[in-house]
């Protein structure tokens, strides 16, 4: 039956033959094909998302026991307690040293996606599954993807410039990241939803931030889940402050919300470029470290001459490149380094005794 002048029409029409009026399709048929997707068409960037941090888990979880010298058994009660640092690193946690020496800045992105423990991915990714459905219904689909990579990222760089020599990864940087983006978005958007709601939301997201980020400074949570990244979930939560004002503004227009995507990027390249320049230098020395405990003396040589370049006044890292130099079969360059070192430190005893011993005896061969 026609909805607006009531006459029988068959179930396939979708214009009536004799008003001409639009008919929409039968509930029935609504309801048909609604049970046809098996994924919650609302939320499939956050179950995306899940998809991906769970799948990655679990294939860390497979690699460990695959090359474990333990039992099987063994290995998955090790894996419980956490991941080692080599499979942290394998799957792309973020370490500055990789970042800054191999230009490996894909791990500012892989590091979202990563997770030590089961503790760890459980608390995430039921953060994630909440906030995120609220993104999505917010912001939409592809925003609410943006923003966690986004702010990851964000949360990245801020953890390198506190502490460079750390490794950092997971998802709760992103996580902080929505949270932010939320506040800012309801806040000071045009989000078509009630005052009520508006209230509701805000209050609920700021004391999620408040109570996590004074359980991360307080040690309590560091207590279960191990060591807590304070300065990753603030880049992640200031980040998404920068991103979900205008996207909450430009709710309807995409094209303004992907050139304020495409600015906070630049803004975050802008402060990448920055580190670089700040931590570099400490950056190859602790690479260099890295190097020489795998006896790649080569490798220890070129990465402490771009120390030594930037930091021409450090006696310890000349008299670590003359140690190199020594090892790499380059004995005259060596003692250029140890009378360098010298020059900057005189009473550097370390340097005398170096100098003098290679000056009075053959280069030791390369190990």
């Amino acid at each position: 039956m026609c909805p607006n002048c009531r006459a029988f029409i068959t179930s396939s029409d979708r214009v009536c033959p004799y008003c001409e009026a639009n008919v929409g399709p039968r509930a029935v048929d609504v309801r048909s094909a609604q049970n046809l997707n098996f994924i919650p068409r609302a939320y499939t960037t956050s179950i995306l998302i899940l998809v991906i941090n769970f799948a990655l888990y679990f294939a860390m979880i497979i690699v460990s026991v695959r090359f474990s010298q333990s039992s099987t058994a063994s290995a998955l009660s090790q894996v419980w307690g956490g991941f080692s640092s080599a499979i942290l690193v394998l799957f792309g946690g973020k370490y500055a040293p990789f970042i800054f020496q191999y230009d490996q800045w894909w791990r500012l992105i892989t590091a979202g996606f990563l997770h030590g423990g089961i503790i760890h991915i459980a608390l995430n990714m039921w953060c994630l599954w909440s906030l995120g459905r609220l993104s999505e219904r917010l912001f939409g689909k592809w925003q609410t993807f943006a923003i966690y990579m986004v702010t990851g990222v964000g949360g990245a760089l801020l953890s390198i410039a506190n502490n460079p020599q750390h490794g950092e990864l997971g998802a709760s940087g992103a996580v902080f990241g929505i949270v932010g983006a939320v506040i800012a978005g309801v806040k000071f958007g045009e989000l078509n939803i009630s005052s009520g709601e508006k209230k509701a939301i805000i209050s609920s997201a700021v004391s999620f931030a408040v109570l996590n980020f004074m359980l991360g400074f307080s040690g309590f949570g560091s207590s279960v889940v191990g060591r807590v990244d304070n300065m990753c979930h603030l880049g992640g939560f200031i980040t998404g402050l920068m991103v979900g004002l205008p996207l909450g503004a430009f709710h309807r227009k995409q094209l303004l919300q992907l050139a304020t995507l495409i600015v906070t990027s630049a803004v975050l390249t802008a402060g990448a470029r920055e580190l670089v320049q700040r931590e570099g230098p400490g950056a190859y020395k602790t690479a260099a470290v890295i190097a020489w405990h795998n006896k790649d003396y080569a490798k220890t040589v070129s990465l402490l001459e771009k120390y030594t370049i930037a930091m021409p006044e450090d006696d310890v890292g000349l008299l670590m490149l003359g140690e190199a130099y020594a090892h790499d079969n380059q004995p005259d360059k060596a003692i250029a380094a140890f009378e360098q070192a010298l020059r900057v430190n005189p009473n550097s005893e370390d340097a005398k005794q170096d100098l003098e011993e290679l000056r009075g005896h053959p280069a030791p061969e390369r190990k």
